[in-house]
């Protein structure tokens, strides 16, 4: 059996011209996204966010190709990156690093999806990592009907990402111009995010049809079609095991409990997630 959600539409939200977020409230999938805590269709034309923590999770950004800029990104453990069109860098934080991320030129525009996967109670305090691949480096899946799914993390077909995160977990761009199925594994959660475009989620003989900004949700085995109406649909597609586990949440740490929130506090405060200076 499969559980589905509500279809949901991103909620956009500016400030000041400077940034600008299609967001989509994963709480309101109740349950069914996890371990994914964030998932933002996002433009910045400035620097609204100084260097600053994170800690228990895995903080990704993915540069779409159609980005005037690219990223540059920059951490406390020694990374400064430029990550043009195409390619992405995934934090893992785990016990705590410091990051900044910004369009690489000055005034221009980037647009990018930002992304949270929580990280379990085993993995919390792992050793943080900086992972990335430059646009040709990602690998692609293409049919013979013209769709083309770029492997961002983990596999589509017999396509592997050479990102490799502590815990498994899937990211895939996908530009669907016909149709392709999405393989549904065992205690995984999956969201389907359309960013452009119609496309036609078929479930157990259901259609659930899926329009520019609008996601959903589901949980269980079985295979997904996803097929295109009315041009190609370009949609993200996320997945990973469900953690069923204690979810404690404050600025930018994810933890299971109160006092793990405190003890990445006075890490960050004592220095232990390293320096990092504005630009």
């Amino acid at each position: 059996m499969v559980r589905v959600s509500e279809i949901l539409h991103a909620r956009h939200h500016s400030s000041g011209g400077i940034f600008s977020v299609n967001t989509i409230d994963l709480e309101q999938f109740n349950g069914l996204s996890s371990p994914l805590a964030l998932l933002d269709n996002f433009r910045v034309s400035g620097q609204p966010f100084g260097p600053h923590p994170h800690a228990g999770f895995s903080a990704i950004t993915y540069v779409f190709e159609d980005s005037p800029v690219a990223l540059r990104s920059r951490d406390s453990l020694g990374n400064d990156l430029e990550i043009g069109p195409g390619g992405i860098v995934w934090l893992q934080a785990g016990r705590g690093a410091l990051h900044q991320e910004v369009p690489s030129v000055r005034g221009g525009e980037l647009h990018g999806a930002q992304i949270y996967v929580n990280l379990s109670m085993r993995n919390k305090l792992t050793d943080p990592q900086t992972m990335y691949m430059l646009p040709g480096q990602v690998p692609e899946w293409r049919s013979e009907t013209g769709d083309r799914v770029r492997v961002l993390v983990g596999a589509y077909g017999n396509v592997i990402s050479p990102v490799k995160p502590v815990e498994p977990y899937t990211i895939l761009e996908a530009f669907v111009s016909h149709g392709i199925d999405l393989p549904l594994a065992v205690g995984d959660n999956t969201v389907v995010y359309v960013l452009d475009g119609q496309l036609e989620v078929s479930l157990d003989d259901h259609i659930h049809r899926l329009s520019s900004e609008t996601a959903l949700a589901f949980s269980g085995t079985g295979e997904v079609k996803l097929a295109a109406f009315n041009g190609v649909a370009h949609a993200l597609l996320l997945a990973g095991p469900a953690l069923n586990e204690p979810v404690v949440a404050d600025g930018p740490f994810i933890m299971n409990d109160t006092a793990g929130i405190r003890s990445a506090f006075h890490r960050f405060q004592s220095g232990q997630m390293g320096t990092l200076d504005a630009v």
